[in-house]
This record gives structure tokens, sequence and C-alpha cells, in this order.
């Protein structure tokens, strides 16, 4: 008898997702309310697609939800209808007309959307119409005024003083102080506080760090040196940085460029919410507190400043530029890339070689013609020799763009990386740099698993 019940019933597919905001919303008691819904309503749960740990303001993300309208659109399902706990759980979209285009999608495909602990029934009616929008429109300004609040605390937290998350530069400790202020002790990589009332402050290094950033600004400032040498001359000495990496321009760059290094934490630089693309803020919305002593002086902090500016390019028009580069040929009788990087007076050849597409376009305008190494036909690059070019560009800049590699005169045209590989991402990967923000964190995990 319980068998022919059984076959009696309609087939369903629940879906079920948490982010972090209540217990109630646990995973295991949606399932709980969904069966008894079930169970109540003559259905039976074939399938389950699950979020657990993902917002619900957007779609991106969420591989059951993808998963599930997939199947439901290509016709790769067993069931009729799919059970949800309620509105919010398919989604705090901002724009209610996303959710609701989902769910239509599911209904044109003969899939019907139940919400199991609504007070109203999903049937098409005004009145579910009217209450489901609404509750739509409830999902998402929950989310909205979730993000208010949130945000100003952790304006407030960083005002006092109190990390707010975020990497820290080479010569900075996170320090953990209990809600009192008496310290705890030093927060290794990847640890985390245990207590909620616990916060997290700021706290110069070891006296070699200390040692090796007051270095980096004398060599910086004192002996015009760029991050890309500084990095190769620290990687010489057999100096590491954070977490025994090895140096490169851009850990060189945070370093001179961390306020941190002058005792102040800024906050504030960006905003990002509601998984919208992040936004830079101005000068005067930024949060700056002082939390420690300073490790370097404000003077010296200053000049590498402007010094990083300079050579930046940002402090020169582009017929400026070009006067200093004329000087610089007029002095050297020559120009090459190491040349322009060791002058005082000239942005550096990166600089040029973006403000102008590149170096040989940039010698152009002072009149200066130098013998290019040919380059190997197209057909006669292999593999390996592409992908050295993109270790090369990487080991010299911190990192590697398009732009890099167009204005490389050693490398081919970026084309060719999408013609050899697929894509320029394909390309990163095979030569065995992170494409993805996951991907970085679980490299930089392993290498710290490595090391011990």
């Amino acid at each position: 008898m319980t068998n022919v019940s059984t076959e009696l019933r309609i087939p369903a597919a629940q879906y079920i997702r948490m982010s972090t905001d209540h217990q109630r919303y646990s995973l295991e008691n949606q399932v709980a309310v969904i069966a008894e819904y079930a169970e109540r309503r003559g259905f039976a749960i074939v399938q389950t697609y699950t979020d657990a740990g993902k917002s619900g303001l957007t779609l991106k993300g969420r591989d059951g939800l993808r998963q599930l309208l997939s199947d439901v659109v290509t016709g790769q399902r067993t069931y009729s209808a799919i059970l949800v706990l309620d509105v919010s759980r398919w989604g705090r979209f901002q724009d209610t007309d996303q959710s609701a285009h989902y769910e239509f999608l599911c209904r044109e495909a003969g899939v019907a959307v139940k919400y199991c602990g609504e007070a109203f029934e999903n049937d098409g009616s005004m009145v579910s119409i009217i209450v489901k929008n609404l509750k739509r429109v409830m999902a998402g300004e929950y989310s909205r005024e979730l993000s208010e609040k949130v945000s100003r605390a952790h304006k407030q937290q960083a005002r006092l003083g109190y990390k707010q998350g975020g990497q820290i530069p080479y010569g900075i400790r996170r320090l953990l102080v209990s809600k009192e202020g008496r310290p705890r002790f030093i927060l290794g990589f990847g640890e985390e506080k245990g207590v909620s009332t616990d916060r997290v402050v700021f706290a110069p290094g070891p006296n070699d760090e200390i040692r090796t950033v007051r270095q980096i600004f004398r060599m910086f400032v004192g002996q015009n040196q760029n991050m890309s040498r500084i990095a190769r001359e620290l990687n010489g000495k057999g100096i590491t940085s954070t977490n025994g990496a090895a140096w490169t321009s851009a850990r060189v760059r945070t370093v001179l460029t961390s306020e941190l290094m002058i005792g102040y934490y800024v906050y504030n630089r960006e905003t990002q919410r509601m998984k919208a693309p992040a936004k830079r803020n101005p000068p005067g919305l930024w949060i700056r507190t002082r939390v420690m002593k300073s490790i370097v002086g404000t003077r010296q902090f200053a000049k590498a400043r402007q010094q990083m500016e300079r050579r930046s390019g940002y402090a020169f028009v582009k017929q400026d530029m070009i006067d200093r580069l004329q000087r610089l040929l007029k002095e050297k009788g020559k120009l090459s890339s190491a040349i322009i990087d060791c002058c005082r007076y000239t942005p550096s050849s990166r600089t040029y070689a973006e403000h102008f597409g590149g170096l040989r376009t940039a010698y152009a305008t002072v009149g200066y013609e130098c013998r290019w190494r040919v380059p190997k036909r197209r057909d006669n690059y292999s593999d390996d020799q592409l992908l050295d070019g993109i270790r090369r560009l990487h080991a010299t800049f911190g990192y590697v763009t398009i732009r890099l590699i167009e204005a490389d005169p050693d490398l081919p045209k970026h084309q060719m990386f999408t013609d050899r590989f697929g894509s320029i991402m394909r390309a990163y990967g095979l030569a065995g740099f992170p494409t993805t923000k996951r991907q970085a964190i679980s490299a930089a995990r392993k290498r710290a698993l490595s090391r011990c």
C-alpha cells in the first residue's frame, strides 16, 4: 500500500540556499520544512539543488540554481515542480524582475515553483502575484538595509583602529586584543579570531622585517632604484617577502605605498556593496586613523610617493615626457629601458611604453632609432617560448597584461597567444599563474603548508 502511495506522488525537486543570515535558514531546517510540505501536498523529492554559503543577491556563484535552471530549460529533468522554503531563498535580487524572470522560465517549461514556508499559494491568482512581488521587494530591501548597517559598523570600527579585512603589507602584523583592549597574541598567516568580541589591531613586525622595509625606502628614494631592481636585489640576498614568498615589484610597491609604514590605517578607499563592482571613493571619504608607531619617516614616505607618481607619469603631460626623453637622449647618445629606468628626471620605461603604445613609438617622438632584435617568425614560437615570455614579464613587473605583451619586442602580438591556447587567461594558467581569486588563495595556502 505504501509503494502505491509513493508511486502516485508528484515528482519534485527542492532548492535550498543558505548564506550567513540566521540559523532559521540552515539547510537542515529548510529540508525539514520542505519535507513536511511535500508529505502534506503529495510531492516526492527526487532531486536536490543546493547553494551553501551563497548570497542571494546575484546568480553569480550559485551553481545550484544555475544547474536547476539549465535542467529545466533543456528538459534534463524528471520532476514537474520545484519546492523552495520562501521567496528570499529563491533570491534577494535588487531587481525584482530578475527573480520573476527565473520563475517564469520554470513555469514556461511546465515546472511549477512552490514556496513551502509562505502563507500564500503561488497559483497565479491576483493576490499571490501582489504578495509575491511585495515579498521580493522586501527581500531585496532587507539586503540593502543590512549592507548599509554593515558598512556603517565597519567604518566605525576602522575609526577606532580595528582592522576591517584585507591583506596586510610586509613588516606589519595582526595583533588580537580583547574587548577591553588587552593584547592576546599575534595572529599567524591564515589565522582568525575565535571570539566574536575580540578585535584585531595592527602592530610592527619583527626587527629584521622593519630593517628590510627601511632598506626598501632607502633604495627607492635615496638610490633611485626601480621596484623590479629592488625585488631582484632582495631575492638575491635571500630575503623573503610575506610568508616566505619571493619579492616582486608589486610586493615592493605595496610596501612603498601603504600608509601603515607611517602608522596610519586607511579605510574606505573603495566601496563595493550588493555584489556590485568596486567603486573608488574620493579621498574626502577615506578614513585615516593613527594605529601604531611609524616604521619610516613621514618625509621619506612623502618623497617615495612623489617619486612614484613622477615615474608613473601622473605628474607629467605628454609633451613634458617627450622633452625629458629628448634631454636624456642628448646626454647619453642612446636610449634603452635600463637607461630610462636609471634616470632621475624621467618616468619609468614601462610608463613610456604604456603612454605611447610601446618604447619604439616613444623613441620615434624624439627622433631616435634603435636596432631591435628581429623577432622570430610567427610559426617558430614554441608553446614553451610563449609561456616563458609570460613568466619573464611576470618576474619583471609582478603582473602580466595584454599591454605588456604588446609592448615587449621579443614577443608576438597577444592574438597569437589566443590562437595558440584558446584565450589569454588560459595562457596565464598554463604559465603557472592563478587566473581567479579562488585559485590565488588556494596557491597561497599551498605555499604556506609546504613551508610548515
